[in-house]
């Protein structure tokens, strides 16, 4: 009974040993694919570790790239906006010369308006002078009064003339300038009075007194 005994226990210690060994090797498999998993996770994250840093390389290289692309796109900005600048103050200055140079073109017309009209009106005063002038030579051949008088008469209507003839080529030219103008015009006028006043006859009684009324007020007229 006792060796049976043993027998069975050594059976059941044999069994349990098996059982055991059988949970090892399950175990020690276990353990290996465990192993295997643990290497493997560490592998992924090696390579994770690894994708990261790639990550964030191109991460900063991207940073870098961009923050030179803001810095090149703020320079054309700067560059754009000192153009744009420049342009406008260049607008500017172009058109307040125009605006000068439109000044200076209607101030330039209304003065050769006013000249054009002065001219005309010296011419007017000529052609009134040249008339009486022939007035008066045909007053002196009528008249006859001596042969000093009437060599006198003509030599001083022949310098009348001429001086007329050069008052209206002093106002033709002086068109252009208000003061030679105005000159000439006096001068004219001048010219004219003291010819036709001033130098006067000792036998004017013999002139009628209508055409001397004629002779004085386009005088007055001209001298206004």
């Amino acid at each position: 009974q006792g060796y049976e005994e043993l027998e069975r226990q050594l059976k059941e210690i044999f069994k349990e040993r098996s059982n055991i060994l059988r949970q090892l090797s399950k175990t020690s498999k276990e353990l290996e694919g465990i192993k295997v998993n643990l290497q493997s996770l560490k592998n992924d994250e090696a390579s994770a570790k690894s994708d990261v840093q790639k990550l964030l390389e191109l991460g900063q290289k991207q940073r870098e790239e961009m923050k030179s692309l803001q810095e090149a796109f703020q320079k054309q900005l700067n560059e754009a906006a000192e153009k744009a600048e420049k342009q406008q103050a260049t607008i500017n200055f172009l058109k307040t010369e125009m605006e000068r140079k439109s000044k200076m073109i209607r101030d330039l017309q209304n003065e050769n308006k006013s000249l054009k009209n002065k001219l005309l009106s010296g011419n007017k005063l000529c052609g009134i002078h040249a008339e009486e002038s022939k007035k008066i030579q045909a007053q002196l051949k009528e008249l006859r009064y001596g042969k000093k008088d009437l060599i006198f008469k003509a030599q001083q209507l022949t310098d009348l003339e001429q001086k007329l003839a050069v008052a209206k080529d002093e106002l033709e030219k002086a068109a252009l300038d208000k003061e030679s103008q105005l000159k000439a015009l006096k001068e004219t006028v001048q010219l004219c009075l003291s010819s036709v006043l001033h130098n006067q006859p000792p036998a004017r009684n013999l002139i009628p007194s209508k055409p001397a009324e004629k002779l004085t007020s386009p005088v007055t007229k001209g001298s206004k």
